[in-house]
């Protein structure tokens, strides 16, 4: 679910012996989270103070602040997610190695997954402040999607208008009609929120997913009723 997808963290190597090379984890990271549902995607800040790590990981819904430690290679991150059924901690374990991390993560004793992170680079003898700004991916234009839940299949037609990461478009299904929607686009990972009603009620639909040239894949949230997976295909 966007709200399991909606927590993740990234993290360090502490310094070994007082002659080995420090490792510094601070700066921006790319998460893959591998869970029975499909790939999330997110992006996370981390800060380094001593041996312990503090940030931020950005997905679907929003920002989500995150703490942990590190132990030379080894780290353990938590943070907590909001969800429609209350408030639950997520906790991810793993080992650095470089500008690499992997590891897993448990959704608040609702599961397992595993996760990996790629810290996005420095030039090689700049500052922290001149890290490199990872190109987005190109989604603009129009997509055929496929979503897959425990309800049936839906084909909606999504227009995206790209600006930079900045995300705007329109939505077209036999399920939610003709809806407006904004998003982001970091590197390849993509999200965007559709605020809809039906029947009545109001309904927030989450997308968080991986592009890879004129596909993508990921997760979709439908507020309350569930959730599931989706694909898509570029038409033009």
């Amino acid at each position: 679910m966007t709200h399991t997808l909606s927590a993740l963290l990234c993290a360090v190597a502490l310094a070994g012996p007082a002659h080995a090379q420090s490792i510094d984890m601070s700066g921006t990271w790319d998460v893959t989270f591998n869970t029975q549902n499909g790939p999330m995607a997110a992006s996370m800040t981390i800060r380094k103070d001593g041996d312990k790590l503090a940030g931020t990981m950005t997905g679907p819904q929003g920002d989500v602040a995150m703490e942990g430690s590190q132990k030379d290679k080894t780290i353990a991150l938590n943070l907590s997610v909001q969800t429609p059924t209350g408030l639950f901690a997520i906790a991810m374990s793993g080992t650095v190695d470089g500008d690499a991390v992997a590891g897993t993560i448990d959704f608040g004793g609702r599961g397992q997954g595993a996760w990996t992170g790629k810290r996005r680079g420095l030039a090689p003898t700049a500052s922290p402040a001149a890290v490199q700004t990872e190109k987005p991916a190109d989604v603009s234009g129009v997509w055929a999607f496929t979503i897959e839940t425990g309800n049936g299949t839906g084909t909606p037609t999504v227009t995206f208008k790209q600006d930079g990461e900045k995300l705007t478009g329109h939505y077209s299904s036999q399920v939610l009609g003709e809806r407006d929607f904004t998003g982001t686009i970091k590197g390849n990972a993509i999200n965007f929120t559709i605020e809809a009603d039906l029947q009545g009620q109001a309904l927030k639909v989450s997308y968080s997913g991986t592009v890879d040239k004129d596909t993508m894949k990921g997760k979709v949230v439908l507020g309350e009723l569930g959730e599931g997976t989706f694909t898509g295909k570029k038409k033009q």
